[in-house]
């Protein structure tokens, strides 16, 4: 794939449209190439514009509609009016219930989807764009993210390096680390499509485990293939749990480590 192939098929793979085939080759070209990447940078940025734009014209129900189904329902007799008020609470709540259970399930699902895209991405060890101290990873992300990028500490772990990449649609910050074994660090924007607590919490993708949290709109997802009580172990004065008392995945860890703070 050249550069003029990357074009023709830049929009179709920033709406994960591309085949499984098409897409190792775009973002293998990514890799090798210098200008390419941000140009889809550029492309990407555009696109969430316009969707958020598109989002925040979203049109919303009538204010007024509540007031008007009360009078509506006021020229009714007394037994009617109570009759029909039960009828519309019950279908309100079934609504409200199944758009809760339905929105909820979406965010779990969408989790599970980052977190394996997160997990692929980090096994394939792209080239890193940056190799000098956290301070100045900081700073190199400066203007090329819509969101401030900030690198966590860990005990007995080291920032390397770092490069822009993606999870499934959202422009990401990547930091690799060295420590027991090594770490990447996915951090992207999201205003809550993702279900992310900010208590830490791991699940297990592709062979690794993944540790996700979110602090306000900025969700980080840390993919390593050290074990639990190894995780628990960049925790300064943290215990590692027995292994036979690890509830199932997905598990919240009981402790928020310091070093996830900046």
């Amino acid at each position: 794939m050249n550069c003029r192939d990357l074009e023709t098929e830049l929009t179709p793979y920033l709406d994960g449209e591309l085949p499984a085939g098409a897409r190792v080759e775009f973002e293998a070209h990514l890799a090798s190439c210098p200008t390419c990447p941000r140009n889809v940078e550029v492309e990407r940025h555009n696109l969430s514009m316009i969707r958020a734009a598109a989002k925040a014209a979203a049109p919303v129900a009538p204010e007024d509609f509540k007031l008007k189904l009360l009078a509506s329902l006021r020229t009714d007799s007394e037994r009617q009016r109570r009759g029909r008020l039960q009828q519309l609470t019950a279908m309100a709540a079934g609504v409200t219930l199944a758009m809760v259970v339905g929105h909820q399930a979406y965010r779990s699902h969408q989790r599970r989807l980052y977190e394996q895209d997160a997990a692929m991405r980090h096994a394939r060890q792209f080239p890193l764009e940056i190799e000098q101290s956290p301070e100045a990873i900081e700073r190199w992300f400066g203007g090329k993210v819509d969101y401030r990028v900030s690198v966590p500490r860990f005990p007995n772990a080291r920032a390397t390096g770092a490069r822009l990449l993606q999870v499934r649609d959202k422009p990401a910050a990547y930091i690799r680390y060295d420590a027991p074994r090594q770490m990447g660090l996915f951090v992207y924007g999201d205003d809550h499509d993702v279900d992310v607590g900010t208590e830490p919490a791991m699940a297990t993708s592709n062979g690794y485990n993944v540790v996700s949290w979110r602090e306000g709109d900025v969700v980080y997802q840390l993919v390593t293939d050290l074990d639990e009580q190894d995780i628990r172990g960049l925790v300064p004065g943290s215990q590692p749990a027995p292994s036979e008392s690890l509830p199932p995945q997905p598990t919240t860890l009981d402790v928020r480590p310091a070093s996830f703070q900046h």
